[in-house]
C-alpha cells in the first residue's frame, strides 16, 4: 500500500492524515502505516478518543513495535491530556488516532506541534520499514486527563470556581474537560472548540466573534505585559507585526518546519487552548477590552485541486498591497490556498482571486 497524499485511502493536510469518505482502513493497512511511521522517529505514543477505533490504535502500535521501537498506548483519552503527556513519556512521537465519519490519525513531533506538511509528505511517499527480531515493547499508559486537569488548575489564581462560559464541542470527552473549568451555561461569552480541542473560536456579547487568531494574540499581549517575548509561527496573521506603537507586544517569529524553539514550547498557549482560554476569560473585563483594542485578523482558506501541482510554490508567501498569501501543499494533487487581510471581505477576494490564477498556471507559467 503506497501512501502518497490523496490516493484511495488517504488524504493529508495540517499534520493530519484522514481516510477518504466510505473507505475503510483494515488492522493491516493501519500495521503498515505503523512501520512506515517507524522511519522517522524513535519513541512513540500512541493515543485513541474512544473505543471506536481500538483496531486501529493497536494495529499501529504493532507496526511500530515490529520495527524495533517502544511503544506507549493509551485507550479512550482525548488529545489535549494525551499531548501533555507525551514529554512525561519521553516520547519524540505522537500519533492520535480519532475521528466520527472517517478516521483521522494526527501526528506530532516531540514539541506537541503537528509534523510539517513537507515531513508528513515524505512520511506519505516513504515505503514500510524491515521488522526486526527483536520486537519493541507495548506498554499500556493510562491517561493523563487528571494530570492534565491539576496541572491547568495550578496554572492560575482562580477563585477555585467554574469561570461564567457557555461551551460548544462536537466531541464529548472534549467538551467535558472544558466543563471541568468553566460552567457551560453563560450565553455572553460561549467558546466554540474544534479539531479534537487544538482550535477554539469564541462569541461574545459585547465584542462578537473573536476568532482563535485574535486570542492567540490577545494572550500573547498579556504575556508581553509581563515583560515576555511572544514566539508565534511565521504562518500567523502579519497584522501582529504592525500593531500600533502602545502595544507591549514583543514578538518572535519562528518556523514549525524544524524545531520548535524551546521558548515556543514553554509558552504553551499555541499548544493549549484550554489553558489559554482559562487565562484569558478568568478576568472578563480586561479581555474583552483587549480583543476590543486588537484590528481585525481576517483569513479565508480554500483547497484546490491542481492538474500540474509541481508547477505551484509550494510552500511560499506572497505579499499583496491588501494582504498575505500563503501557499501549501496538502495532496498529491491538491494544495491549500490561505490569505490573510484586515477585513473577512478582503480576504475573501484574495482567496478567489488566488485560486483561479493557480488554477490558470500551466508548464511553463510563474506566478
Amino acid at each position: 500500500m503506497s501512501y502518497s497524499g490523496e490516493n484511495k485511502y488517504f488524504s493529508f493536510r495540517d499534520g493530519f492524515c484522514e481516510s477518504l469518505p466510505n473507505v475503510t482502513i483494515s488492522s493491516a493497512e493501519a500495521a503498515e502505516f505503523g512501520r512506515t511511521v517507524s522511519r522517522f522517529f524513535r519513541r512513540f505514543s500512541v493515543g485513541c478518543d474512544g473505543f471506536r477505533h481500538m483496531h486501529i490504535l493497536y494495529a499501529v502500535c504493532c507496526g511500530l513495535s515490529e520495527c524495533g521501537h517502544d511503544v506507549y498506548v493509551c485507550e479512550n483519552t482525548d488529545l489535549p491530556s494525551f499531548k501533555f503527556g507525551m514529554p512525561l513519556l519521553s516520547a519524540d512521537c505522537g500519533i492520535f488516532i480519532s475521528g466520527e465519519n472517517c478516521l483521522k490519525i494526527s501526528v506530532f513531533n516531540e514539541s506537541g506541534f503537528p509534523v510539517s506538511p513537507e515531513l508528513l509528505t515524505e512520511i506519505m511517499n516513504a515505503e514500510p520499514a524491515e521488522t526486526v527480531e527483536k520486537c519493541g515493547k507495548i506498554t499500556s499508559s493510562t491517561s493523563f486527563r487528571s494530570i492534565y486537569i491539576d496541572n491547568i488548575a495550578d496554572s492560575f489564581s482562580g477563585t477555585g470556581s467554574s469561570i461564567p462560559a457557555g461551551i460548544s464541542c462536537g466531541s464529548r470527552s472534549v467538551r467535558s474537560l472544558w466543563l471541568e473549568f468553566f460552567t457551560g451555561e453563560d450565553d455572553s461569552l460561549v467558546f466554540q472548540i474544534s479539531d479534537d480541542g487544538q482550535r477554539v473560536n469564541a462569541y461574545s456579547s459585547q465584542a462578537g466573534f473573536i476568532s482563535y487568531e485574535k486570542l492567540i494574540l490577545a494572550y500573547a499581549i498579556k504575556l508581553s505585559q509581563h515583560g515576555q517575548a511572544v514566539y508565534l509561527p511565521d504562518s500567523f496573521h502579519y497584522a501582529a507585526d504592525f500593531l500600533d506603537s502602545d502595544s507591549p507586544l514583543k514578538l518572535r517569529r519562528f518556523s514549525t518546519d524544524g524545531k520548535i524553539p524551546e521558548e515556543a514550547v514553554k509558552q504553551r498557549f499555541l499548544l493549549d487552548p484550554l489553558y489559554m482560554c482559562i487565562h484569558l476569560a478568568d478576568n472578563r473585563q480586561n479581555f474583552i477590552k483587549s480583543i476590543k483594542a486588537l484590528p481585525q485578523l481576517a483569513a479565508a482558506k480554500r483547497e484546490i485541486t491542481i492538474d500540474s501541482v509541481e508547477n505551484i510554490p509550494c510552500g511560499k508567501t506572497i505579499l499583496e498591497k491588501d494582504g498575505r498569501i500563503i501557499i501549501s501543499r496538502s495532496g498529491r494533487n491538491r494544495i491549500t490556498l490561505l490569505a490573510q487581510a484586515y477585513s473577512s471581505e478582503t480576504a475573501a477576494e484574495l482567496c478567489s482571486h488566488w485560486s483561479e490564477k493557480l488554477r490558470r498556471i500551466g508548464s511553463h507559467e510563474n506566478i
